[in-house]
């Protein structure tokens, strides 16, 4: 019976929300301003209640159910604010619209996580604060502005949920996570340079957090930080390279090859979790950051590169980051026949270049079965056998 109550109250939610929006779609303009707001209102009352009427925490179904009809009462909430915010507030323009939509479904959300906290309350709230500031901003100055002002808001949530939070602290961060990067892409439409910048250096932060921090719900929060992180860099990193590399490549991918040599130098100092993880992924971005530079100047990447992935070879050889020997082998592979293609131009550098790609082929193949062989050579000390008495 709780399970087919709570499928009847799921459907009959979800076909009354619908028909709200429907209605007020087709004939929203033929009633009066008091008709509005009695539907919308009365909507959300009688959702309300129903959420009220179910208050048993000792049975999960209820608790979902209760913050299933709360979010249609905050969602009929939302449709009130929007009616009122049109004829009072002179809501007609979309960030005024948004951010009159936001107050109200802030508030509603307030009140219900307040009376009985829940998930569904907790992300309509959160989200509902960060898109109506983000409005007010935009309101008052502009589309940059109000990029920062999400950017604050989500950098804030964070804070929140890595310091003072422990119950709910992943909605709130994976939250603040979104908010940060959404903020900066917002931000982007005005100040396109210093705004993607930011929003890869947020995507950056959030994939240390999911490696570095420790805490309530560590799981859950590493797994949001890496997903948004992921994502977010996704977002960020290809607009914001082609914005600097048409006349700054150099700066460009020593940017994104400094990142990545701060990560490989996090993972061998094992700040991180995974710290072979750590290094691969930094050593991928170092040697994509060198190339990079190639869009403005060939001649300091296929150095740099060839350097760098020579250097990457030796930390390679440490036991535990086999993957960073790898990585370098490849960018050899990679920065050395570009040098040779770039420092001696003409048809006589193909079999020059098909010579050092075989030789280097042939010492990755030595290397990495040294490596191998040296590695299984190490035996744990827990596994040892003691000598006989």
């Amino acid at each position: 019976m709780a399970a087919v109550a709570e499928g009847l109250a799921y459907v009959g939610g979800i076909l009354g929300v619908l028909g709200l929006v429907l209605f007020a779609v087709r004939s929203w303009n033929d009633f009066s301003l008091f008709a509005r707001l009695t539907l919308s209102g009365a909507s959300a009352a009688v959702l309300a209640f129903g959420g009220l009427v179910i208050s048993d925490e000792r049975q999960p179904a209820s608790v979902r159910l209760r913050q299933f009809l709360w979010s249609g009462s905050t969602a009929c909430v939302g449709v009130a604010s929007f009616v009122a915010g049109a004829e009072w507030l002179n809501a007609t323009e979309d960030p005024r619209r948004v951010a009159v939509i936001a107050a109200g479904v802030a508030l509603a959300s307030g009140v219900f996580w307040w009376w009985r906290s829940g998930a569904l309350q907790h992300v309509s709230g959160l989200a509902a604060v960060a898109v109506g500031t983000g409005a007010v901003a935009y309101e008052i100055w502009d589309a940059g502005a109000a990029g920062a002002a999400v950017w604050l808001v989500g950098v804030g949530y964070v804070w929140v949920a890595l310091t003072l939070e422990e119950a709910g602290n992943w909605i709130t961060g994976t939250l603040g996570g979104i908010a940060a990067v959404s903020g900066a892409l917002l931000g982007a439409q005005e100040w396109a340079g210093a705004a993607l910048l930011v929003g890869v250096a947020s995507s950056v932060s959030l994939i240390f957090l999911a490696s570095m921090f420790i805490g309530p719900n560590d799981a859950v929060l590493r797994v949001s930080f890496t997903v948004v992180g992921v994502w977010g860099m996704v977002q960020c990193t290809p607009p914001a390279i082609a914005h600097y590399a048409e006349e700054a490549g150099v700066n460009t991918g020593l940017v994104v090859s400094i990142l990545g040599i701060l990560l490989v130098l996090a993972g061998f100092a094992d700040l991180t979790i995974s710290g072979g993880a750590t290094t691969a992924i930094g050593a991928i971005a170092a040697l994509a950051g060198a190339a990079i530079t190639g869009v403005e100047s060939e001649d300091f990447a296929t150095i740099y590169g060839g350097a760098l992935a020579v250097l990457l070879v030796a930390a390679g050889t440490t036991p535990g980051h086999l993957l960073v020997a790898v990585s370098g082998l490849v960018g050899l592979m990679v920065f050395v026949p570009w040098g040779i293609a770039h420092f001696f131009p003409g048809e006589g550098r193909a079999p020059l270049i098909v010579l050092v790609v075989g030789i280097l082929i042939a010492l990755s193949g030595v290397l990495l079965w040294w490596l191998a062989r040296s590695g299984s050579r190490r035996v744990p000390i827990t596994t040892a056998r003691l000598p006989e008495l």
